[in-house]
């Protein structure tokens, strides 16, 4: 009787196990590459939107910040609100076309994450871009799930490699970048300010690739380290004494701003976040 519930108890044990081990890389393998599903039909847009209008665009392949996205969506309203700006919102990719986007002056990827566009969505996308649309991304806009070469290369302009994980929430000091002196950007910003975030490291500095840095993290007061037990290894490091955290750059005929910051909730509360967004739209649309 004691053989057979002892045998019992070392099955169930082993199936938990192994439960538990599917979890864990169902969610590092969504993290990476997302479950990708793709819509065909557009969101239903105003008959007539008024002027400047920007979408805001927050669908997620990959993890998906809720917390942060919830926040996200009536802070930057209440940008726009305060500069007479129209915003659409949707998680829908198959507003990623000609007709539709032509209306935007700016499109806002909200810590989007995964492979969230079709060939055709991500054509229209670059065509928009390309031609003079306007970008701002946030946070997860710019980590390694998207899974498309132009757009960590040309619009991100660096790759993700990983962000702290104990502990994964920490307060550090970013600094403008001292030969900022793009007055748009800048207007309004602090020279320096604490700010509490999951901090990004990436393989590259943006500045390689074009970008011009607006803030840069102070991170020798931080753990850079993200690595998992028996999983990951090799990413006990930091980007060093040059270490940007929000960039923009030039994409043919338009304009791309992205920054690093957006991890939860309360960052959509602060007084320069706030600002430094506000300044982004503008910036990007030319608005």
């Amino acid at each position: 009787m004691f053989k057979k519930v002892l045998k019992l108890s070392l099955l169930i044990l082993l199936a938990l196990i192994c439960l538990a081990a599917l979890g864990v890389g169902a969610f590092v393998y969504k993290a990476r590459y997302g479950f990708n599903f793709y819509e065909t039909k557009p969101p239903t847009l105003p008959a007539k939107l008024e002027q400047p209008s920007l979408l805001l665009f927050s669908k997620t392949n990959g993890f998906r910040h809720g917390e942060a996205i919830e926040a996200s969506i009536p802070a930057i309203q209440a940008i726009a609100k305060e500069n007479n700006w129209f915003v659409f919102t949707t998680d829908n990719g198959a507003v990623f076309n000609e007709t539709d986007l032509a209306k935007f002056e700016v499109v806002i990827w909200n810590n989007v994450s995964g492979k969230v566009l079709n060939p055709e969505q991500r054509t229209s996308f670059r065509q928009y871009l390309e031609s003079g649309g306007g970008f701002v991304g946030i946070h997860a806009a710019g980590d390694n799930s998207h899974q498309w070469e132009w757009y960590e290369n040309e619009v991100i302009g660096a790759h993700f490699s990983h962000h702290p994980l104990n502990p994964q929430i920490q307060e550090a000091v970013l600094s403008l970048e001292k030969s900022q002196d793009n007055q748009s950007l800048r207007q309004h910003l602090p020279d320096q300010w604490k700010h509490a975030d999951e901090w990004y490291m990436f393989f590259d500095n943006p500045k390689a690739n074009g970008c011009q840095v607006l803030y840069a993290l102070d991170e020798s007061n931080i753990v850079t380290s993200g690595n998992i037990s028996f999983m990951v290894t090799d990413k006990d490091w930091g980007m060093g004494n040059d270490h940007p955290i929000a960039w923009y750059k030039t994409v043919g005929e338009g304009k791309a701003f992205y920054s690093a910051l957006g991890h939860h909730a309360e960052v959509f509360q602060t007084k320069q976040h706030h600002q430094m967004m506000e300044n982004a739209i503008r910036w990007a649309g030319d608005i």
